[in-house]
């Protein structure tokens, strides 16, 4: 099995006595881009942050290619950091924002070779037509392609981007995403990519961790963390819409949705023995049919709001336990107070800890 390019152990900082790291266990691959996928305040910059060097740790060790830099000085970890603020030199021009790392005493390189190392970065990021312009009369997309610049032209052993496009309107953004992943094939970099924009991290990351609280809750692909959400707070926090939650009660063999009309068989979501009671039934929207009203075998509901996206409609439907919220199939076509129905698909969704919110169901198939 190859050795992770970074390995985070153990990470704990608090600020004024309330945690913002909790034990951050975290593993890079060489060569992928790893997406730190969380709400505000999830202990995302934090995490970035201390891989980097920029803020002292209570517990925890920073690895990189298999050596201890938890002790090291920022300058001394050959990282480069890409920020939300852009964070570039006002009195300098944009190629010698670009050049700045490189004439530094730690990096100091021959003005030739800064030459040409800040013409390639710019051109890879479509900004040699601005080298000699001042940074105050760049958009923002031209900042924040700089301070990308910025970062690449050093040729670290590995970047750390901190909510790097999400101060850029979307189309920006989605350009730019592109434009990273095309510069991460090119040169074969490992990256550490925090976002709260689910949209952007499954976009440009091989792999995602969710991040909530301080800690890591689940990692891997897109793909694994749909398959099997360690936690309701995962299928709460990933999709689009996120996974749509229903109390419910397992009892002789069935699940019964509180204020549906439809009953769940419980073979088929690999339940321990013994599990019983109340818990909280997780479905993906994409596991549940809207109906029309007196379907059989579907619970009544109604349409409490659509919202047009243009390219797909999702609608919030209302139904005697409580509401979620799904995008239309093609050609469907509901309004706003609409009566309808919906189904939950056979041994679809997974059964969660009413309290803990750990998953319970589907254990039987991961210890076979």
């Amino acid at each position: 099995m190859t050795e992770p390019f970074l390995k985070l152990r153990g990470l704990k900082k608090s600020y004024r006595g309330k945690p913002a790291l909790r034990g951050i266990d975290l593993e890079v691959r060489p060569n992928e881009i790893f997406g730190l996928l969380g709400p505000t305040g999830a202990g995302k910059s934090s995490t970035i942050q201390a891989t980097g060097g920029l803020i002292d740790l209570e517990a925890g060790q920073v690895q990189l290619q298999g050596r201890d830099i938890t002790d090291l000085d920022p300058a001394c970890r050959d990282l480069s950091i890409v920020f939300e603020g852009f964070n570039l030199l006002p009195v300098l021009n944009v190629y010698d924002n670009i050049a700045f790392a490189l004439r530094s005493p730690t990096y100091r390189e021959e003005e030739g070779e800064i030459r040409q190392r800040v013409q390639h970065t710019a051109e890879l990021l479509r900004i040699s037509q601005h080298l000699d312009r001042d940074v105050a009369t760049l958009s923002g997309g031209e900042k924040q392609r700089v301070a990308i610049a910025r970062a690449l032209v050093r040729q670290p052993a590995m970047f750390l981007l901190d909510e790097p496009l999400s101060a850029l309107d979307l189309k920006l953004r989605e350009g730019l995403r592109s434009e990273l992943r095309h510069i991460h094939r090119e040169q074969s970099s490992t990256m550490l990519y925090a976002t709260h924009d689910y949209h952007g991290a499954i976009s440009i990351a091989d792999r995602i961790g969710i991040i909530h609280d301080g800690r890591i809750h689940q990692s891997g692909t897109i793909e694994e963390i749909f398959a099997r959400p360690a936690n309701a707070l995962v299928g709460e926090l990933i999709g689009s819409p996120a996974m749509a939650f229903f109390d419910a009660d397992v009892n002789g063999g069935e699940i019964r949705i509180r204020g549906c009309e439809q009953i769940l068989p419980a073979e088929g979501y690999g339940l321990p023995a013994g599990v019983s009671g109340a818990h909280r039934l997780g479905v993906w929207p994409e596991d549940i049919a809207i109906v029309a009203p007196g379907n059989a075998g579907a619970s009544p509901a109604s349409v409490y709001a659509v919202d047009n996206r243009g390219y797909e409609c999702a609608v919030q439907i209302e139904f005697g336990g409580g509401v979620f919220r799904k995008v239309l199939e093609d050609g469907q076509v509901m309004q706003q107070g609409m009566n309808c129905a919906f189904r939950v698909g056979s041994a679809a969704g997974f059964l969660f800890d009413m309290k803990s919110g750990a998953r319970v169901s589907h254990q039987q198939e991961e210890m076979a």
